[in-house]
């Protein structure tokens, strides 16, 4: 019980605050997407970052395929004006975490769909193939 009432005491309500504001900045949800495809919002495209066989199976409406072990390939697929949404498997898959840090790091407006591709679905969001 002494650790976990010490874990506490060192959490920082402003530290949380940081860090939960850069997620709302750099994170968009499957209805907050789906809204914004709705009202055609053209500042933004979709990138899923997962496998071209699994893109072949299904995909958000509108996504690009570029698998992340190919961005150095495809630099010319991301845009420096618009947002790149990028998109994985589940809410566990790291690809893309890592492609928005790649994308980050080299100038480019990045944010990450939360739970991917799954979550997109779970939600009743249209797929295409």
């Amino acid at each position: 019980m002494v650790m976990i009432t010490e874990t506490l005491q060192k959490l920082s309500p402003r530290s949380a605050y940081s860090y939960f504001d850069q997620r709302l900045k750099y994170e968009i949800g499957p209805m907050e997407l789906k809204q914004r495809m709705d009202g055609k919002q053209s500042d933004f495209q979709l990138i899923d970052v997962r496998s071209r066989d699994s893109y072949k199976e299904g995909h958000i409406p509108g996504a690009k395929s570029v698998p992340y072990e190919e961005f150095n390939t495809l630099t010319w697929e991301f845009s420096e004006e618009r947002e790149n949404i990028v998109y994985c498997y589940s809410l566990t898959c790291q690809l893309a975490i890592s492609a928005a840090k790649w994308l980050a790091e080299r100038g480019y407006p990045v944010k990450m769909l939360v739970g991917g591709y799954d979550e997109w679905k779970k939600c009743g969001n249209p797929v295409d193939k």
